[in-house]
């Protein structure tokens, strides 16, 4: 059932922005429980509110990288980028 789904280019394209934005999304949740940071301690590193927080961990991919990679760095993290080709 889900090959057949996937079959069509705008499901496919759908499925695959869903399962980048969950990737991301466990990648930063990740990072702030290791660092053992609260969302409001997360925020006061960054001097931000505690409910940006909790959006930029809802909707990463709406959240432009320099915003990530603050939310990385104040959590000591950094993220390791490689290119791939599809």
């Amino acid at each position: 059932m889900k090959d057949i789904a996937l079959a069509d280019p705008v499901a496919r394209a759908a499925y695959d922005d869903a399962e980048d934005e969950w990737k991301l999304r466990e990648l930063l949740l990740t990072a702030r429980e290791t660092a053992k940071l609260s969302q409001t301690e997360l925020a006061k590193r960054l001097d931000i509110a505690p409910s940006n927080i909790n959006r930029i961990e809802r909707a990463p991919l709406n959240t432009n990288i320099k915003t990530i990679l603050k939310y990385l760095n104040a959590c000591n993290a950094k993220i390791d980028m490689n290119l791939s080709t599809l």
